[in-house]
């Protein structure tokens, strides 16, 4: 019995041999197996390199387009710091036109302000002012020569109801007088009031009475400020010591203005003309309100 197993063995020893050599079909098999997966592994790379290529293509593409982006809102960022930049100097410009017009307007309110104080002041000093003048007026007219009495005094010195008459001649009223013929009435119609006024004064300066007395009536006809140019023709008279008319001039000057720069020499003149006619004691009533009234002025000064 062994030794039949021992010969089934040796028997099957070239079996096992062939059995453990590698067929040809099977290795055919096996590295047509490997090959063909190095080939599929070799297909899947070549075929990769184009879809990668075109991926890096759009992502390039994409990054381009983004820059160019990029660059466009750097440029319309520029544009629009540029216009902000310049609105801010605008405003910084208004700005300081404001901060100017505020400075202005309050330099301007402390102006006002400053004003309306002196104003204020100066309306008081004009106050006091008239009150004075006011004071003066009322001690001429009542104190000293009350305007009936001045009147009675200039229509006895005009021949009304003196005996001075015999020795005055009456003046003609002394607002309608008759221009003298040395200036024709043509010429005078030719000339406004203004040039007529500057040129009397210039004859009244030279001691041209005559033309000076002929422009003065005329002005006088025209009702061209009166009462300057009654007390100067009520002067001219006087220089020429037609007392009386000179008089009736004054008279009629301090009725129309009696708070005149002239007024202290209008009072001597009057007092004096008063005195020329040998009216002395009426004379000093208009010498005492000229002291008592204006006590520095230089016509005050000269009574003694």
């Amino acid at each position: 019995m062994k030794k039949q197993i021992f010969l089934f063995s040796i028997a099957l020893l070239p079996m096992a041999a062939l059995s453990s050599e590698p067929s040809a079909f099977g290795s055919s098999d096996s590295s047509s197996a490997t090959s063909n997966t190095s080939y599929s592994n070799t297909v899947s790379v070549t075929d990769m390199k184009p879809q990668n290529s075109q991926k890096i293509a759009t992502i390039n593409e994409t990054v381009v387009n983004n820059k160019t982006a990029l660059s466009n809102v750097s440029e319309e960022y520029e544009g629009m710091r540029s216009v902000m930049e310049s609105y801010a100097t605008k405003i910084a410009k208004q700005d300081e036109k404001m901060r100017q017009l505020e400075e202005e307007n309050k330099k301007l309110r402390e102006y006002v302000e400053e004003s309306r104080k002196i104003q204020t002041e100066n309306q008081d000093k004009i106050k006091v002012v008239v009150g004075e003048l006011g004071t003066l007026i009322d001690s001429i007219n009542k104190d000293y020569v009350p305007k009936d009495k001045f009147d009675q005094l200039a229509n006895e010195v005009r021949g009304n109801k003196s005996s001075a008459s015999k020795t005055t001649t009456a003046p003609e009223p002394a607002k309608k007088e008759t221009p003298s013929k040395t200036i024709s009435a043509k010429e005078l119609s030719t000339k406004d009031s203004a040039t007529l006024i500057k040129e009397a004064d210039d004859y009244f300066d030279k001691k041209s009475y005559t033309e000076a007395q002929t422009l003065y009536t005329e002005l006088l006809n025209r009702n061209y400020k009166p009462a300057k140019v009654n007390f100067t023709l009520g002067e001219i008279a006087y220089n020429q010591k037609s007392y009386a008319k000179a008089i009736e001039y004054y008279k009629s000057s301090i009725s129309l203005f009696d708070k005149a720069a002239y007024t202290p020499t209008l009072l001597y003149h009057t007092g004096a003309s008063f005195e020329k006619l040998g009216k002395t004691k009426d004379a000093q009533g208009f010498y005492k309100a000229l002291k008592e009234n204006y006590p520095d002025s230089s016509e005050a000064k000269k009574i003694k």
